[in-house]
């Protein structure tokens, strides 16, 4: 799933292109994705103008005046921009068979037409992904994203919180960082990796970290996060940004997808373990229990 550094790269890579814009039209294939109905959308949405295009956790959010239109990704989706004049198109993944009229392909269950010749697709193979339709009304974004914890790359994100998040619970280090209640757009692979940089063993309870731990693990998130913007994100598998360009991170990491090979700190191998059903990466020598 894509985590907050690769829905950021994309957030920064439509920014340019689509804030500004009118929205012409829509073509619509698979509905599933759509959690509202899509007749209501394209006539609620047409002709709206973006104003602004923002992330909220993995969560991209569109600005269309009197409607915000909420993107999430699922496991599998993609937002690429095709250019249906002037410029050459962009990369679509191949294999297009039996596609809905003026879409590429059967995956490709949603486009999104702009007055400005692109052309906004969103592909899902797995359809977890879902686009959601909210009336710009006083408190309704924030009532969606009340589940949501505090953004790890603003100045919400403050030590005092972050410690009294983690407390004195029991629960597994690496778990609560998945937990979104907590902080907004950590997943398995970023976890990962701001664990190793902390030098904390991911099974560990969080009650049982000392308050130096917690400070390194505070540290550790923001900086592993703005590292894997740098590079557009992890691609491992269907993740390409809003041009259809893989990612770099995943030469860059320290240990999520590494089991069995060597730590690029100490050398010792790279270890699996599963910590409340999701497969977790450390090192056993930087991350001791």
């Amino acid at each position: 799933m894509p985590e907050l550094p690769e829905v950021e790269t994309i957030r920064r890579g439509l920014a340019p292109r689509l804030v500004g814009r009118t929205v012409k039209g829509f073509v619509f294939g698979d509905s599933k994705i759509l959690k509202c109905d899509a007749s209501e959308l394209a006539e609620r949405l047409t002709g709206s103008k973006v104003e602004a295009l923002e992330r909220r956790g993995k969560y991209l959010v569109f600005d269309l005046g009197r409607h915000y239109l909420i993107v999430h990704l699922g496991m599998s989706g993609r937002l690429t921009l095709r250019s249906l004049e002037g410029d050459s198109p962009l990369p679509l993944p191949p294999g297009a068979r039996e596609p809905v009229a003026g879409l590429p392909d059967k995956h490709t269950h949603l486009a999104i037409l702009f007055d400005n010749g692109y052309s906004l697709l969103f592909r899902d193979p797995r359809k977890f992904g879902r686009v959601v339709l909210l009336p710009r009304e006083t408190e309704r974004l924030v009532s969606y994203f009340s589940r949501l914890g505090v953004e790890p790359l603003s100045e919400d994100y403050r030590l005092e919180v972050f410690l009294k998040s983690l407390g004195r619970r029991i629960a597994p280090v690496k778990a609560l960082l998945l937990d979104q209640r907590m902080v907004a757009g950590v997943g398995n692979i970023y976890a990962d990796e701001a664990l190793f940089e902390a030098g904390v063993h991911p099974a560990r309870r969080a009650r049982n970290l000392r308050r130096y731990e917690k400070v390194r693990l505070f540290e550790a998130l923001p900086k592993v996060l703005e590292k894997g913007i740098r590079f557009g994100g992890t691609s491992l598998r269907d993740y390409v940004d809003s041009a259809g360009e893989a990612g770099s991170f995943q030469g860059e990491l320290a240990v999520y997808g590494r089991a069995g090979e060597p730590c690029r700190r100490c050398g010792s191998v790279i270890r699996r373990i599963v910590v409340r059903g999701r497969g977790t990466h450390f090192c056993p020598t930087c991350q001791k229990r």
